[in-house]
């Protein structure tokens, strides 16, 4: 069994893309360090919203689950602040 190298592997994997790439209509979770993204992640009612981390601060939302990871961030306490990009 490999040891994982990053607190986060076991909940929240690493997107390792091949080069740049761009993500169109992608919902993220951003927080303010890495203890908080493991904290999010690893409570199930959030975590299972959320697909892969990109950084040690941003997660990548499962698609038509941005309202239910809002509604289960606020019933586990936390104040999220929400906002919508610009459309193309």
């Amino acid at each position: 069994m490999k040891v994982p190298s990053h607190p986060l592997d076991l909940f929240l994997p690493l997107l390792e893309s091949e080069g740049p790439a761009v993500l169109t209509n992608a919902a993220l979770l951003e927080v303010q360090d890495l203890a908080q993204l493991l904290e999010l992640s690893r409570d199930p009612r959030i975590g299972r919203h959320l697909l892969a981390r990109l950084s040690d601060t941003v997660a990548l939302v499962d698609p038509g689950a941005e309202e239910l990871l809002v509604k289960a961030l606020r019933v586990a306490g936390h104040t999220p602040r929400t906002v919508k990009g610009v459309e193309p």
